[in-house]
């Protein structure tokens, strides 16, 4: 059970309904599984330990993201860490979930906090989005793969 309390102690400035929405996905991670229909796979590692993250994007005729799954091999944060970050991507034009990204990868590189686990999982999706993009201009590649060490590169690249 993660609670408030334990969270502020650590540093986080957290509300009780980020807490409530923290505990739901730790006990119930959604899109946790690879999915068998999909136009991108992305996988995110950390060279480090080991530590990968798979993602599968499903994204309609209309650019959106349609549907989303995601594997992992590494800490246990990744479970609810990627529930989140994917509940919160589908449904969203392919685009405006790469800049979301893109902003959240800024965002770890100004703080100089690079959290290994959220960062694989954010360039999970970088590969997916540029798998995608590949496959668009008929680039036969089964994934797209990124190690977290380009993660500072990447986030500085443009997105055209």
């Amino acid at each position: 059970m993660i609670n408030e309390a334990d969270l502020k102690a650590h540093g986080y400035n957290v509300t009780s309904e980020q807490t409530r929405v923290l505990n739901e996905h730790y006990h119930d991670p959604k899109n946790r599984w690879a999915l068998k229909e999909y136009n991108a796979r992305g996988i995110g590692r950390n060279p480090d330990n080991y530590g990968q993250v798979d993602m599968y994007l499903l994204v309609n005729d209309n650019e959106e993201i349609e549907n989303v799954g995601y594997e992992f091999n590494g800490c246990p944060t990744i479970a609810f860490s990627a529930s989140i970050f994917t509940e919160e991507i589908k449904g969203l034009p392919l685009e405006e979930a790469l800049h979301m990204t893109q902003t959240s990868l800024d965002e770890m590189a100004a703080k100089d906090n690079c959290e290994e686990c959220t960062a694989m999982i954010l360039v999970a999706f970088a590969a997916a989005y540029e798998n995608y993009q590949n496959r668009q201009k008929s680039i036969d590649e089964e994934y797209a793969l990124k190690m977290i060490e380009t993660t500072l590169q990447y986030s500085q690249q443009s997105c055209g």
